[in-house]
């Protein structure tokens, strides 16, 4: 006789298919790395302590967001720009400019007119940049600093954690399923509002910020 969470399986199965179902070839679509960026105080060298955030980039779709807290407002002159970084090689590049109002949330969604180039980039850096900026690298004020998952760049910039001890439990409740149908259906919309993106992608030259 089947376990009670096993009489789900089936039914959250069908769902996941059914929602790949509705967005063709979703399974090719790239998904964005997550990068969380704080002000490291080996790396930062202006703004407050407290600001951090996170920052979603996908190369290949061009297409940056972010939701950074703490940043404070900037006179007239200057904007906020993220950047990407190579570590090894210092090379960067530009991702999105952008304003903060002091005490909220700053949300950035930027969908770049081409594809990212993949050139080893290991961090994500916040720098405090003139406008208009005649100098296409990035200014010596750096706010956030956040490395990607996985790098070498990752494991400088933190210590690794202890070993956990123990077993993990075996039992998997019944929400376990229907938890992965949901999950996988999440995704896969998600996959679907960056197609409706990427068509809408602004034409060479222009910008599109929100």
């Amino acid at each position: 006789m089947p376990s009670g969470w096993l009489r789900h399986l089936p039914a959250a199965l069908l769902a996941v298919a059914l929602v790949v179902a509705a967005v063709p070839h979703a399974a090719a679509e790239s998904f964005p790395t997550r990068v969380i960026v704080s002000h490291v105080p080996t790396m930062a060298t202006w703004g407050p302590a407290d600001a951090n955030g996170v920052v979603l980039v996908n190369l290949e779709e061009a297409d940056i967001r972010a939701d950074l807290v703490g940043l404070p407002a900037l006179p007239s002159g200057e904007r906020y720009q993220l950047w990407l970084m190579n570590s090894a090689t210092g090379e960067t590049y530009p991702l999105a400019r952008f304003t903060a109002v002091e005490g909220s949330t700053t949300y950035v969604d930027q969908l770049l007119p081409e594809p990212i180039p993949d050139r080893g980039w290991d961090f994500v850096m916040v720098t405090v940049e003139p406008e208009p900026d005649p100098d296409p690298g990035p200014d010596a004020r750096r706010v956030l600093v956040g490395s990607f998952p996985g790098t070498p760049a990752e494991i400088q910039q933190f210590p690794p954690t202890l070993p956990q001890t123990g077993q993990a439990s075996q039992e998997t409740g019944p929400g376990m399923p229907l938890a992965l149908g949901a999950n996988a259906a999440l995704l896969v919309g998600l996959v679907a509002l960056r197609r409706v993106r990427r068509q809408r992608r602004p034409v060479p030259g222009s910008t599109e910020e929100i």
